[in-house]
């Protein structure tokens, strides 16, 4: 995989930057195939083609350039779902094609899926990442909250359902990544944001779709 950073982190010269984004790439390649704890700096530079002095140029060590290479990734499959969001469509609409598009996304980015795979396990990629999932989960919530404010979906503590979505889009992606075919994972995932949605009953009362398609439960407010 040859890394392509999404912005312009540097303003120094051509040259220098593909210095940059070549040890980017070695990294990235070393750690699918060794994984991050058995990856040195040594296994990066030789990689690379590059000497050591050029990879403390731009990196303090390797959890330095694992930290840059989560961050840009996580960030870039973000703003591919968010850029897939419809105003048109309902919030239980936009979430289904946001975690689609990132599943979509997650497959293209070739070997690094398995870096941000083991970006869940790694202790050391587990810490430098919890920055990410609270942006994911602040997102997420501002959606929610939303959404309830215009009683499309039921009215529940948006701080809890924010944290277990995100959650739930994280072990679904690491199921993804785990079975190879996202097609059952979509499914699975779409069935439970449907269980979010409020519906119109009969007698002019809403209720959660979940609720309101389960016999013996009241229906009631």
């Amino acid at each position: 995989m040859v890394y392509e950073p999404e912005c312009d982190v540097t303003r120094r010269e051509p040259k220098v930057r593909n210095t940059r984004d070549r040890i980017l790439t070695a990294a990235l390649e070393v750690f699918a195939a060794k994984g991050f704890g058995g990856t040195s700096v040594d296994n990066i530079v030789a990689q690379a083609g590059c000497t050591r002095g050029a990879f403390y140029y731009y990196f303090e060590s390797k959890n330095d350039i694992a930290r840059d290479l989560q961050s840009d990734l996580w960030r870039r499959l973000a703003r591919r779902a968010q850029d897939a969001f419809d105003p048109r469509l309902g919030t239980i609409a936009n979430l289904k094609v946001a975690f689609d598009v990132h599943l979509a996304a997650l497959s293209e980015l070739g070997e690094a899926r398995y870096f941000l795979r083991e970006s869940w396990f790694d202790p050391v990629l587990e810490a430098s990442g919890r920055d990410e999932l609270k942006w994911g989960v602040a997102l997420v919530r501002d959606l929610l909250v939303e959404a309830m404010r215009r009683g499309e979906i039921v009215a529940v503590d948006a701080d809890a359902l924010a944290a277990l979505l995100t959650g739930l889009f994280e072990v679904a992606t690491t199921h993804t990544l785990d079975v190879g075919d996202r097609t059952s994972t979509i499914e699975v995932v779409h069935f439970l944001l449907d269980g979010l949605a409020r519906v119109r009953l009969p007698n002019g009362d809403t209720a959660a779709t979940l609720t309101a398609l389960t016999p013996g439960v009241s229906h009631s407010e």
